[in-house]
């Protein structure tokens, strides 16, 4: 059932409200769910029927027709094809480029908005289902993009390692580095082993309570970590960067990103103490630092994880960030 895979859940329901009957409004419903994780023969429980039906329910949506009429039961005759040859070509050329080397704003191509340039360029309309058709036939495929950042500056890098060693000449101090993550009482997939042949699922919370966490680990591979319950403000960075002066009781050269609350007078202002000096990370530096690292073990800790509530969710954090790994500061600059 790859097909399902690029039809949305928002799009299924919007269909279920464009539908009239029982059995097209039975099938819209058991691709919700399936969407949502329910397996074909749970399905088949649930609507006294077999799994067959149910494969041929959601076989259904592998079409070029409007979602509404796929379900239904009524005579569907295929729509003919309304771009040229020429037309098809050219598409299809088109849409192995970024939406924006033709001056659209977006990183990629989706069926809305080929729907959109179709009608815009050529004066044609598909239906969704029907673009989607357009791009698999161009050769393109429904994936989801691996994260990656945004490449920093050599020479911002240069001047920060410059930066490094100029304090350190200048303070007899401990390189400490701090960065920030939230986490959500939301269940977290991620990729693990599952028996063969199985739909593994993960349990669904309907909450959305989240905590805020600071991190900081020093070049002697000490630790701190700060849990909050709202979003970080400058205040919080400010008592934060100030408890790790009375915590390590010692000078600190303090490594963070350009976040707006640490850029902010509140703690700026801070430098110009004796005991504390400021070097900031380059833009798109996370390789820089260490503490992503915390936050990726913290991750992979949480991930698959159904926690019924907050007090659940920081309980695992503060397990977890008790059994991390401290990666080497002096590894990475």
């Amino acid at each position: 059932m790859d097909h399902l895979d690029e039809i949305s859940v928002e799009e299924l329901q919007d269909a279920l409200d464009n539908v009239d009957g029982n059995k097209p409004t039975q099938r819209l419903l058991a691709a919700i769910a399936y969407k949502n994780g329910v397996t074909q023969t749970e399905l088949a429980d649930w609507h006294d029927t077999g799994r067959r039906t149910i494969y041929s329910w959601l076989n259904r949506l592998d079409t070029d027709e409007p979602l509404e009429q796929a379900v239904t039961d009524a005579h569907r005759s295929g729509r003919k094809r309304k771009l040229s040859e020429k037309q098809q070509q050219e598409f299809e050329h088109t849409v192995h480029d970024s939406p924006q080397e033709i001056g659209i704003d977006a990183p990629a191509w989706t069926p809305a908005l080929v729907q959109d340039y179709l009608e815009e360029t050529y004066g044609v309309e598909y239906s969704l289902p029907s673009c989607r058709r357009l791009l698999k036939e161009a050769g393109l495929s429904y994936q989801k993009p691996r994260r990656s950042a945004a490449e920093s500056d050599e020479d911002d890098q240069g001047e920060f390692h410059d930066e490094i060693k100029k304090k350190r000449r200048e303070m007899d101090a401990t390189v400490v580095c701090i960065d920030q993550t939230k986490k959500s009482v939301q269940v977290e997939p991620r990729a693990a082993w599952f028996p063969g042949g199985t739909r593994p699922s993960v349990e669904l919370s309907g909450q959305r309570d989240w905590t805020c966490l600071l991190g900081a680990i020093t070049e002697d591979g000490d630790r701190f970590f700060s849990r909050l319950t709202e979003y970080i403000t400058a205040d919080h960075a400010k008592h934060f960067i100030l408890a790790l002066c009375g915590e390590f009781e010692e000078d600190l050269i303090i490594v963070l990103d350009g976040a707006p609350y640490f850029q902010a007078s509140a703690v700026t202002d801070l430098a110009a103490r004796d005991d504390l000096a400021f070097v900031t990370l380059p833009s798109y530096s996370p390789e820089l630092n260490p503490v992503e690292e915390c936050w990726r073990q913290l991750q992979a800790a949480l991930s698959n994880r159904f926690f019924d509530s907050l007090d659940e969710l920081t309980t695992a954090i503060d397990t977890a960030l008790d059994q991390l790994s401290i990666p080497k500061v002096s590894n990475y600059f």
